[in-house]
């Protein structure tokens, strides 16, 4: 047999034993956005994943979403940023479809705001083509200082 054909199937095998691990982000496709002013929302631009209305989403990757870390002033004790995940066909998001209502939830504590996090995903194969971040903060307080990120993992 062949031996780049052997080696071919000996890649192939690895890659399905070991699996396969989202290292390599595309830096042209991340989105980054200020987080609210209070008791408020804002969210990130859509990124668009390239598929019809008739197809399904088939990119073998995830989404990496980070938070930042912050002090007491923007996230004073018991305050809330909720992270979510919004998907449509619209790119002005006229009827989003929430995919995740809380994928990632900071909470101020102890007199010192809340420490950073972050959390990666993969979304459904019937999603829509934009999907966004939407953060939403429970009560006062300027986050708006530090902000989110949604990065595409391949």
């Amino acid at each position: 047999m062949d031996p780049a054909i052997l080696y071919g199937l000996g890649l192939a095998l690895l890659c399905v034993t070991v699996g396969m691990s989202f290292q390599v982000a595309d830096k042209q496709l991340t989105r980054t956005k200020a987080l609210p002013n209070g008791a408020a929302s804002t969210v990130t631009d859509a990124i668009d994943l390239g598929h019809g209305t008739t197809g399904e989403f088939l990119a073998n990757m995830e989404f990496l979403l980070q938070a930042p870390a912050m002090g007491v002033t923007p996230m004073s004790n018991g305050k809330t940023m909720i992270y979510s995940i919004e998907t449509d066909n619209d790119s002005a998001f006229g009827s989003a479809k929430v995919v995740n209502p809380a994928l990632l939830t900071q909470t101020g504590a102890g007199g010192a705001g809340c420490a950073a996090a972050s959390e990666r995903f993969r979304l459904p194969t019937n999603c829509e083509r934009y999907v966004r971040v939407k953060a939403t903060g429970s009560t006062t307080g300027d986050a708006s200082a530090s902000s989110m990120t949604l990065t595409p993992m391949f």
